[in-house]
C-alpha cells in the first residue's frame, strides 16, 4: 500500500513554495506522481490548499471535460515530505472496529461501499 510510503528531495525542501510545488511533487523520483498525467483532459495534479511554508494539499484528479473532474487521491507534503492520505473509506475502517459494536461497523462500512458504487 502507498499509505505507508512517503517520499522527500532535499534539495528542493529549502526552497519550496506555492510557484513550484507542482514542479516538486513532479520529480521522477516521486513515486506517487503519474507519468500518465496530461493537465487537460485525463489525469491531471492540482494544489487544493496551502499554509506557508510547511503544509501543501495536491489533488489527483480525472479531468472529463473542462467542467468535470473527479477527486482520485489526495496527497500532502508536510516539511518537503509526501504522504499519500488515506480515503475516507480506510480512515474509517481503521476507527471504526476499536470503537464500535461490529453490526454497526458492518452497517457504516456497507453504506461507504455502496456510496463508493453510485459515485464511480
Amino acid at each position: 500500500s502507498t499509505l505507508n510510503l512517503t517520499w522527500h528531495d532535499t534539495a528542493w525542501i529549502p526552497v519550496l513554495n506555492p510557484g513550484n510545488i507542482l514542479d516538486y511533487f513532479s520529480e521522477r523520483s516521486n513515486p506517487f506522481y503519474d507519468r500518465q498525467c496530461e493537465q487537460m483532459t485525463g489525469v491531471e495534479y492540482v494544489v487544493v490548499h496551502v499554509q506557508e511554508p510547511i503544509l501543501y494539499i495536491i489533488r489527483k484528479q480525472f479531468r472529463h471535460s473542462p467542467t468535470q473532474v473527479i477527486p482520485q487521491t489526495d496527497y500532502y507534503i508536510i516539511g518537503g515530505v509526501v504522504y499519500q492520505a488515506p480515503d475516507l473509506h480506510t480512515f474509517i475502517n481503521s476507527r471504526l472496529p476499536s470503537h464500535f459494536p461490529d453490526t454497526i461497523h458492518q452497517k457504516v462500512t456497507g453504506g461507504i461501499s455502496i456510496s463508493k458504487k453510485v459515485l464511480a
